[in-house]
């Protein structure tokens, strides 16, 4: 993001000589204090929590919490370092209110266990580490072209964690704390430590992972925030979902293996004769389909 400036030469389009604009607030914890909790007005429940709100006075205990509440320190600076019109009101739609739904959710948030006054710790998911036998190196391939030799030249930074396991076990599991239930599936998370022998979760985990050193290596200072609420969220939403998600069968302390969808053999030529070259959009779909091709073909010699 380009940083606003009363620089003359910048406002020209020139190049800007003036030093670039000072954070607002020296570090997270001030931004906290001054900016983000007075910014926050709403009903904190103490007894009834389902579609409720609930706040910890000492949140600084809680990583989960800490964690988004650095990046979104992140995200102000550079938002408030914008030109854009609209920077400060996208994040507060897309950042502040996205994390909070999160962090004050008295149901199922990090903070479920506690009320304004009172603190109760809540763990962190916690998982079995992935056995060596699953986790697939990559192979560097020879650069063939002068473009990939010139790359090869200047490679790229290494990767905080060489393997998505490592990810997820180092970084994501530490920073994802929800209310896990056993028996109550609707509206309520559940998990399974060997989440790595679930298919569609390693598989997620591994985007997940892509993601993370993607927004390290940013230079938009709001990626970090952004890969909570446009990925990790949504991703975890789907992931932790007690009653229709891939883990519905589990418990933190049980696996239950559970395959993907079925599927039947396709009928001998259902989407077409094979080696045909008959566009998408102009293929017939069942038996029927030589009727379709065939009407073309008439169509087409007419004209």
């Amino acid at each position: 993001m380009s940083s606003p400036s009363s620089n003359p030469a910048a406002a020209a389009g020139g190049k800007p000589t003036g030093r670039p604009r000072p954070p607002a607030y020296r570090d997270f914890v001030e931004f906290t204090d001054k900016w983000l909790l007075p910014l926050i007005n709403v009903r904190l429940a103490e007894a009834n929590r389902e579609n409720t709100y609930t706040w910890c006075s000492q949140w600084w205990r809680h990583r989960p919490v800490s964690v988004r509440i650095a990046h979104l320190h992140n995200a102000f600076e550079a938002s408030r370092r914008s030109q854009a019109g609209g920077a400060m009101s996208s994040y507060l739609l897309s950042h502040v209110d996205a994390h909070c739904k999160i962090i004050l959710d008295a149901a199922n948030g990090p903070m479920h266990r506690c009320t304004r006054t009172e603190h109760n710790p809540l763990d962190s998911l916690s998982a079995d580490p992935m056995p060596l036998t699953r986790v697939k190196t990559k192979q560097t391939s020879t650069p063939t072209t002068p473009a990939d030799e010139a790359v090869a030249a200047k490679p790229p930074p290494p990767p905080r964690y060489s393997h998505y396991s490592e990810f997820v076990q180092q970084w994501l599991l530490p920073v994802i704390a929800v209310r896990v239930t056993a028996n109550s599936r609707e509206g309520h998370n559940t998990w399974c430590r060997q989440w790595w022998r679930h298919h569609g979760v390693a598989l997620r985990f591994a985007a997940l992972h892509k993601c993370f050193e993607a927004a390290c290596r940013a230079e938009d200072k709001t990626a970090m925030s952004s890969l909570f609420v446009r990925h990790i969220d949504p991703h975890m939403r789907l992931i932790l979902d007690a009653a229709q998600g891939p883990l519905h069968r589990c418990s933190p302390q049980q696996h239950t293996e559970l395959t993907g969808l079925p599927n039947s053999a396709i009928a001998p030529n259902w989407f077409g004769v094979p080696g045909a070259k008959t566009s998408i959009e102009h293929l017939g779909w069942g038996p029927d389909f030589r009727a379709l091709t065939n009407s073309m073909a008439t169509s087409g010699a007419e004209s």
